[in-house]
């Protein structure tokens, strides 16, 4: 199939969704490009960049998922795109996404989160196929990462959308030519999290705080500025230090 015959259309938000379509349009001329934000998008920026406003400004055709479906010569990018495709309903079967963990571990929502509340050492991001599953296509590549004792969630997201681009760039000349290598998930040694298994509203308010490392990896996993922060003893925690086996507390001023 010939460059110029195939569809490439982003899916998703920030600034994965925009460095990643930036990067199709000044490297891929000769296809068709598409964009297709989350429904949440108003094309406003607020504290994420708004991926529809980006894409307008490129003078990228704005898509509707149901325009996608028929469309044989499609090559779909999920990057953080946040309805569950169903893939039966797609003609093209080049559907794929990036998933912020290390797959098969961390599948579904709130991975950022859970990585750091349970005190993993290490992260990453997964470029997988899409299949009927949530998260449990064929893996094609991945990036780990460090993460360090006191990084906080916020902190650790921004890396994650770094590590993302960097894992579109490096695969997708390989993805469009059809010169890939995927492997199947071992999803019995995995974990999945739905969009209900977490209650920030519930878990930001400590009325008491144990000197100990959980207690401060709970505390860093909640602190996501600008959209939310943990509060103890009526003061918003803008960063939780842990050393010498005891937590240090910075509040927002």
């Amino acid at each position: 199939m010939h460059g110029k015959n195939k569809i490439i259309c982003i899916a998703g938000k920030n600034e994965c969704a925009i460095k990643c379509l930036d990067f199709i349009i000044k490297k891929n001329k000769n296809y068709k490009i598409l964009a297709l934000p989350n429904k949440s998008d108003n094309g406003i920026d607020k504290w994420q960049k708004s991926f529809k406003k980006f894409a307008l400004k490129k003078n990228i055709k704005i898509t509707k998922l149901k325009d996608l479906y028929k469309l044989k010569n499609l090559y779909f990018f999920s990057l953080e795109y946040e309805e569950i495709l169903k893939t039966n309903k797609f003609k093209s079967q080049n559907l794929f996404n990036i998933h912020f963990s290390l797959l098969p571990k961390y599948r579904g929502c709130h991975t950022n989160y859970f990585q750091l509340a349970n005190g993993e050492k290490k992260s990453g991001v997964t470029l997988h196929k899409i299949d009927e599953g949530i998260d449990t296509g064929e893996i094609i590549d991945k990036i780990k990462f460090n993460i360090p004792i006191n990084i906080t969630a916020y902190e650790n997201y921004l890396k994650l959308m770094t590590k993302s681009v960097i894992l579109f760039r490096k695969n997708i000349n390989k993805i469009l030519n059809d010169n890939y290598i995927s492997k199947k998930q071992n999803t019995r040694n995995g974990s999945y999290f739905n969009r209900k298994s977490v209650n920030y509203n519930k878990l930001t308010h400590f009325k008491f705080i144990k000197n100990n490392i959980a207690t401060h990896n709970k505390i860093r996993a909640l602190i996501f500025q600008p959209f939310q922060l943990p509060v103890y003893n009526g003061n918003k925690i803008i960063k939780s230090i842990f050393k010498n086996k005891k937590i240090r507390l910075l509040y927002l001023k």
